[in-house]
């Protein structure tokens, strides 16, 4: 794996580096604002709304900012969204009312966004395809270990100094990401963008809108809906469940979902490679049963030190999907509808974790039993396995070209392409 490491342009290290702190920073605010809230006197319903806005920037902006890179650059939308992302983030230590803070969670959101999709379109247009994998689970791997080091700054920080602390550290850490992304290359698509857009000025909204209204675009956001359904009731469910029936306290949950972290931080480089090997198909398939048994052993709880286990098993689960599904987008896209594709599939699995945890698991359990959201989830996640299987060949085929199936299981020579300068 070394060999192929050596591989990937310096951007892609860059930018898993940018990722690996931006999460870290989202992270050290996530656990902290609603408490931070409290303090400054905010009611229920209004800390409610101030935790909705993040994710309502991010459904209503995702796929509008995808199409927008495709037409100014990845370049410019991630710097925009990482500044967005620092001044809000430190201002969140300065604001006293409801009102304003809420805009400002709204724009958190529409910056994550906007550089998700950005950044996601980015690596996929500056790698090969038989490295694709890889560079996206090294981004992974970055994201997975802002994961597990956000809360414990937060924790640390707030304790050590004041709750405010980790607003600005975290502002910094943003304004640190934004310099580190001055580096990155122009990833190639601009020119391509451009050239596009002057076609798309005779052929109108249609011929825009035409590589996310497919078969294809359709069938990826269906099972990245079921996918991201899946994981939202997992976290919403399987603290309570372990709780209710294993006796388990805040701790032991934290070090259950530290411990799948931790195991998907590590196995994500691996995990992208194999799926550059052993294609993108086989491993989402695997990702999501992995996930759906972790659910069917949580719903079982045959014990702590087995629920443990499967906790740190289930972190093999969401690299493996992730990683061949956002490869899989990079193979059958172009250029210049790739930043379209992305943020339109994303905000799809957007909806699917906004349904799963606000909706699909409070009425499951308030109507039967805890246990009731969490067979559902096992469900979820195998019937997202099945559509995987039955959608192969329409997931295959490339959306810039409908008609022409592409291969799913890649081979060791690269697509020649014009990716830019090299660094």
């Amino acid at each position: 794996m070394l060999s192929s490491l050596r591989q990937l342009k310096g951007s892609i290290f860059i930018l898993a580096l940018a990722n690996g702190v931006i999460m870290t920073g989202f992270m050290m605010v996530l656990p902290l604002l609603p408490r931070y809230s409290s303090q400054l006197g905010f009611s229920a319903f209004q800390i409610g709304l101030l935790m909705a806005s993040f994710f309502i920037g991010r459904v209503l902006f995702e796929f509008p900012v995808g199409l927008l890179s495709d037409y100014v650059g990845r370049r410019l939308i991630m710097w925009s969204s990482l500044f967005l992302s620092a001044v809000t983030t430190a201002a969140y230590a300065v604001t006293t009312t409801a009102a304003v803070m809420m805009i400002l969670r709204l724009l958190s959101g529409v910056a994550a966004s906007a550089f998700a999709v950005g950044s996601q379109a980015y690596i996929n247009d500056r790698t090969p395809v038989n490295l694709r994998g890889l560079a996206n689970g090294v981004n992974s791997s970055a994201i997975n270990a802002g994961v597990v080091a956000g809360p414990l700054l937060a924790g640390f920080l707030s304790q050590a100094y004041s709750i405010r602390t980790p607003f600005w550290f975290a502002g910094a850490l943003g304004a640190g990401c934004f310099a580190l992304s001055l580096f990155i290359p122009a990833s190639g698509n601009l020119t391509r963008g451009r050239r596009r857009l002057q076609l798309l000025k005779e052929a109108g909204i249609r011929r825009l809108l035409a590589p996310v209204f497919c078969l294809p675009a359709f069938s990826l956001s269906l099972v990245h809906f079921l996918q991201w359904m899946g994981i939202a009731i997992f976290l919403t469910m399987a603290p309570i469940i372990t709780a209710e029936k294993l006796g388990w306290g805040t701790g032991l949950v934290a070090v259950a979902l530290a411990a799948g972290g931790a195991v998907s931080a590590v196995s994500s480089p691996l995990l992208g490679q194999l799926a550059d090997i052993r294609g993108r198909i086989h491993l989402m398939t695997a990702g999501l049963a992995i996930m759906g048994l972790e659910s069917l052993f949580v719903l079982l709880h045959p014990g702590t030190a087995v629920t443990l286990v499967a906790f740190a098993a289930g972190g093999f689960g969401a690299p493996a999907y992730f990683n061949a599904f956002f490869s899989l987008i990079g193979d059958v896209t172009t250029e210049v509808q790739r930043g379209a594709v992305t943020g339109f599939v994303g905000s799809f699995g957007e909806w699917g974790s906004i349904i799963g945890s606000a909706l699909m698991a409070p009425l499951l359990w308030r109507d039967f039993s805890s246990a009731a959201p969490l067979a559902l989830d096992a469900g979820v996640f195998f019937i997202a396995m099945l559509f995987v299987i039955f959608f192969r060949a329409v997931l295959a085929q490339s959306l810039g070209r409908p008609g022409n199936a592409g291969r799913v299981k890649q081979t060791n020579h690269p697509i020649p392409r014009d990716n830019g300068p090299e660094i």
